[in-house]
């Protein structure tokens, strides 16, 4: 191994970042009409985008179907020798092939684009060289102008992969931009992850309803709220009529101030048999049950609560929602 000091590993490091950022600057400078034709094939056909590429530029495809797939265009990688060895099987004529390969002159593709072209299947190719055999045989041809790769041998795929996964990430936004795609199409798409949880679960998924929700009428005695508020774990009582709409509430942080003034008035020590109203927050924060979980956060973290009650189109209660649950979903 040879010796070199940690200042010069990290000038050889930036120096091929540099020269990566300089590709993606060229590859801007370069985008043309190309670009717009490759979106408009795509948007025009009914099925899907079939990705492929062989090697370096087979990753890079893989991950351009993940990213086309997850943000509103249906999209899978298509391993080109294999396609030829009966996985052809999985296009359909709606479909679209875009086709990464750095020489344009990769034989497994090759061999495919002849039996794409039998079923009617487009295909955009992104190639860097222009003359090549694929760029000729292309519908669009989506140039990446590279001519080195980064690195002291300028040989192992770098700059190139770089540049594609670039382009395959400026087709996928607008792509997404052109479907009108959405946070809330995306959170569809995405239920497992933190992403999703954020932008899918709504405070009716997440909150407290019927038989524990601790509700009582006015006119109960703090002491009898105190055992539902206990009995059902969520540091609140609503308040509410016969037809359940909202009165009032009382927290443990209002009990807290309570006990707090019977130092200051000793007289309040029979407290526990006074109604609840004398003592309840009226008009209390509530939120809607089709609101999204985060935006319920946000609303606790401004208003300094950790509880919210959640009501129908009619204000009457139908749930409450404790900032600990949305901890446990990790919307947080």
């Amino acid at each position: 191994m040879t010796e070199r000091s940690p200042g010069d590993r990290i000038a050889k490091g930036r120096a091929v970042l540099d020269e990566e950022s300089r590709a993606l600057g060229l590859l801007s400078l370069a985008l043309d009409e190309a670009f717009s034709n490759a979106v408009v094939s795509i948007l025009s056909r009914s099925g899907k985008v079939a990705v492929t590429g062989m090697g370096k530029s087979g990753h890079i495809a893989r991950k351009i179907a993940a990213t086309f797939s997850s943000t509103g265009t249906p999209a899978f990688f298509l391993h080109p020798g294999e396609a030829i060895h009966g996985d052809l099987g999985v296009l359909d004529r709606g479909d679209t092939v875009l086709a990464l390969s750095k020489s344009g002159e990769t034989q497994e593709i090759l061999d495919l684009v002849p039996l794409l072209k039998r079923i009617d299947i487009p295909v955009v190719s992104m190639v860097c060289e222009r003359e090549s055999s694929l760029a000729r045989l292309s519908e669009v041809v989506l140039l990446i102008p590279v001519s080195r790769e980064a690195g002291p041998l300028g040989i192992a795929p770098t700059t190139s992969t770089t540049a594609m996964l670039a382009m395959g990430d400026a087709l996928a936004m607008v792509l997404l931009e052109e479907r009108a795609f959405d946070v809330g199409d995306f959170a569809r798409l995405h239920p497992g992850g933190m992403l999703g949880r954020r932008y899918y679960l709504k405070v009716a998924d997440l909150m407290h309803s019927g038989e524990a929700l601790p509700v009582v009428a006015p006119g109960t005695p703090l002491k009898e709220v105190i055992m539902e508020m206990t009995a059902k774990k969520l540091g609140i009582a609503a308040v509410t009529d016969p037809g359940m709409r909202i009165l009032g509430i009382l927290t443990d942080g209002d009990l807290r101030r309570i006990l707090e003034s019977m130092t200051v008035e000793p007289s309040r020590a029979t407290f526990l048999g006074s109604p609840v109203e004398g003592f309840m927050t009226r008009s209390p924060v509530s939120v809607s049950g089709t609101l999204l979980a985060s935006e319920a956060v946000a609303l606790m973290e401004t208003r300094k609560v950790s509880q919210l009650l959640v009501v129908d189109e009619r204000g009457r209660l139908e749930g409450i929602l404790h900032f600990h649950d949305c901890l446990r979903a990790k919307v947080v």
